[in-house]
């Protein structure tokens, strides 16, 4: 490894701070979630298989009730 390669690879492992490094895979990961969620929001659009699945409010109505 030249000197010239050497000083450019410290230089640059000095200046990553641990704060930008959490900050870039938190927003990663915040990332990741969200196009998660998104993709559960709209596969009942494109999927048939995910119409009604979602719809929990209907199936807590038509659940019997106990007489306990």
């Amino acid at each position: 490894m030249t000197p010239a390669i050497a000083s450019g690879a410290a230089t640059s492992i000095v200046l990553f701070s641990l704060t930008s490094g959490i900050a870039g895979v938190a927003s990663a990961m915040l990332a990741l979630f969200m196009l998660v969620m998104v993709g559960f929001a709209v596969a009942p659009l494109f999927s048939s298989s995910w119409i009604g699945q979602q719809d929990v409010s209907s199936a807590a109505a038509t659940a019997e009730s106990s007489d306990d």
